[in-house]
């Protein structure tokens, strides 16, 4: 049975999570990697974070699993973007990230082929509309959500 506080946090992340196939895990190096493929074809982007929560863990998901899943990115060295598109067509630690603002707060959204959730604060006077570049700075925080 879930608490209040509980599916508040879930309803919080289902507006803005992605839906996509486990395509890796690694737990190799204390919390569990996941690695989730969204979109097809030359749209496909990988996204890759840590188990903020454990319920990837205690969801005992394994490649080929289709979740809903959040994964908030934070970001650094921002600029102008050029183009649209994830260098490598992964999303995490290092990887160039270009694409268009298309929500901002607490927790903003890049249109980049995929809707990447980034922490608002690292997108410093980010609008929506904006063409923005930026690395990923670090791994990301994976939130698996319920689904029925």
């Amino acid at each position: 049975m879930l608490d209040f506080e509980q599916l508040a946090f879930i309803e919080k992340w289902r507006q803005r999570a992605a839906r996509g196939v486990v395509v890796a895990l690694d737990g190799t190096h204390g919390d569990l990697l996941v690695t989730m493929r969204v979109g097809e074809g030359p749209e496909r982007v990988d996204m890759r974070g840590r188990d903020a929560t454990g319920a990837v863990r205690k969801g005992r998901l394994t490649i080929g699993d289709r979740v809903t899943m959040a994964i908030e990115y934070a970001a650094r060295d921002l600029g102008k973007a050029n183009g649209r598109g994830v260098s490598g067509r992964l999303v995490a630690p290092g990887a160039k990230l270009e694409g268009t603002v298309t929500s901002v707060g607490e927790i903003a959204v890049v249109d980049c082929g995929a809707q990447v959730l980034v922490s608002g604060d690292t997108l410093p006077g980010a609008s929506v509309g904006d063409e923005i570049a930026f690395t990923v700075a670090d791994e990301g925080k994976a939130y698996l959500i319920p689904t029925r």
